[in-house]
């Protein structure tokens, strides 16, 4: 599997109309981080261009609670020493930060 950067992934869903995007870690991810990027609507485009560009499927769901109706989580990368974590817990949500 191809592992990708958080940018990417940002910058992919804000081109889709993401309402929010930030990254956690997580025990199912093979990266062990995940970007959650949350949409108003059903993001079945970004899902189908997603699989598309990576190759591989990502975890599309429907919440009741957050910055919108839907949360899909993509396996991803971050980069080690460049970024500050802004509050958070293991397994809760965190801001990104770039460092530098």
């Amino acid at each position: 599997m191809l592992p990708v950067s958080y940018e990417f992934v940002a910058g992919l869903a804000t081109e889709f109309g993401a309402v929010e995007c930030s990254w956690r870690e997580s025990d199912r991810s093979f990266t062990g981080f995940v970007a959650e990027v949350w949409f108003d609507q059903l993001p079945a485009d970004f899902a189908v261009r997603w699989a598309r560009v990576v190759g591989y499927s990502v975890l599309v769901r429907s919440v009741s609670s957050g910055p919108g109706s839907f949360a899909v989580s993509v396996p991803c990368t971050v980069p080690g020493g460049q970024v500050q974590l802004v509050g958070g817990v293991r397994g809760g949500r965190v801001r990104c930060r770039l460092v530098g």
